[in-house]
């Protein structure tokens, strides 16, 4: 996008101000000179050091303003008189050709600059050759030259005169076939609203290694590869305080459009599985009695601890006593619950056969309400001998 200003003025405006203030140095020296020369002429002869002869003698004293003064009219009052008297006709007459002379000079180096400068830059424009050919006619309303070298940096240079139709320079290519001098010269409001809500920021923008990282990241993601990002101190990292660990795993299953079959490294890692089979729900070789006794006695045993530190009556003598009744209110609610899952929905997970619907289930559910007791009640004696 280039500016509304012919080749020639831009390269003019360098030259043009060097040669106006060269001129202006030539006259405020010129006239520093002369003062300088008029001074030294007063103080070394006062008389007049650039008279010539009797016939350029200073008159008698001028009267101005009330009586005669001595030393002739002053500078101020009679400037033309006394720079006669102390230069004389033919240092006055002298000074001006010079001045004049130097004055055209002066007048003379910017349009000779001008021209070289004009000359330079048809030779510039000759050699040259210009980035794309519809780009000179995008005004800069539409996109200014920074944000348009930096879109052009997002592209590949062989892509400039065909760019893909998801690029905002395919959108500048559009604009240009369709206004412009020979074309429709008068936009309607659609078309400007829409190019100057789509125009891409400077800032935003993302370089060609950006944008490839990007792209190599998605087409990973698509393969159903994702890195493996740990949480960390917030304000390091990403945004999010995420830090990349280098690890790669795979979460897309054998099957891309089953959900169920989403991998992740809880569900799927060595030391997750195996902690999870180790649990009493999952693991082989147990009885339903087995299973039901120890996850109750496993509940049981850490549910009073919040109502005797977190209740009411924690400061009160009576807390290990209120925490074991409610937690084993607690363990018979869930036990009920279970009981109502069991006689409804039925699961047949730990039945044998010719076993009724269900059985394995009750059977592990009663053995958990008193295993949930006698670990409430394991914890209550804990506390009342050892607690304080």
């Amino acid at each position: 996008c280039r500016q509304r200003m012919p080749p020639v003025a831009q390269a003019q405006s360098l030259p043009f101000w060097r040669a106006t203030a060269m001129s202006a140095f030539l006259a405020v020296t010129t006239a520093l000179a002369v003062v300088a020369v008029w001074s030294a002429n007063l103080v070394l002869d006062p008389q007049g050091a650039f008279v010539g002869g009797t016939a350029q003698r200073p008159p008698a004293a001028v009267h101005l303003h009330g009586p005669v003064q001595e030393g002739g009219p002053s500078l101020f009052q009679q400037p033309a008189v006394v720079m006669q008297q102390a230069l004389g006709m033919k240092g006055l007459i002298g000074f001006g050709m010079g001045f004049g002379m130097l004055a055209a000079l002066a007048r003379r180096a910017p349009s000779v600059s001008r021209r070289a400068a004009g000359a330079d830059i048809a030779v510039k424009e000759k050699t040259e050759s210009k980035p794309v050919a519809y780009l000179d006619n995008i005004p800069r309303s539409i996109i200014d030259k920074k944000t348009l070298d930096k879109l052009l940096a997002t592209l590949p240079r062989e892509q400039w005169d065909n760019p893909p139709e998801d690029s905002y320079l395919n959108t500048l290519k559009a604009y240009a076939e369709t206004y412009g001098e020979g074309k429709a010269t008068k936009m309607g409001w659609w078309d400007f609203w829409y190019l100057r809500i789509n125009q891409p920021n400077e800032d935003g923008m993302m370089s060609m290694a950006d944008l490839e990282k990007a792209d190599a990241s998605i087409r990973q993601m698509c393969k159903g590869e994702i890195p493996l990002y740990v949480p960390g101190p917030a304000g390091f990292g990403t945004m999010l305080g995420l830090f990349d660990s280098g690890a790669i795993f795979k979460w897309r299953g054998a099957e891309p459009f089953a959900g169920d079959l989403v991998q992740t490294p809880v569900t799927d890692g060595g030391f997750a599985k195996q902690f999870i089979d180790n649990c009493a729900f999952y693991r082989e070789g147990l009885k339903p009695w087995q299973r039901g006794l120890e996850i109750g006695m496993a509940h049981g045993y850490f549910l009073i601890g919040p109502f005797v530190s977190l209740g009411p009556l924690r400061n009160t003598p009576e807390a290990a006593t209120v925490g074991l009744v409610a937690g084993c209110a607690l363990i018979g609610i869930v036990s009920v619950g279970a009981l109502l899952l069991g006689a409804t929905i039925k699961p047949t997970l730990f039945d044998k056969k010719g076993d009724s619907p269900a059985a394995g289930w009750q059977e592990m559910i009663n053995w958990h309400a008193l295993g949930g007791l006698g670990g409430a009640g394991f914890a209550h004696a804990l506390i009342t001998v050892f607690g304080a």
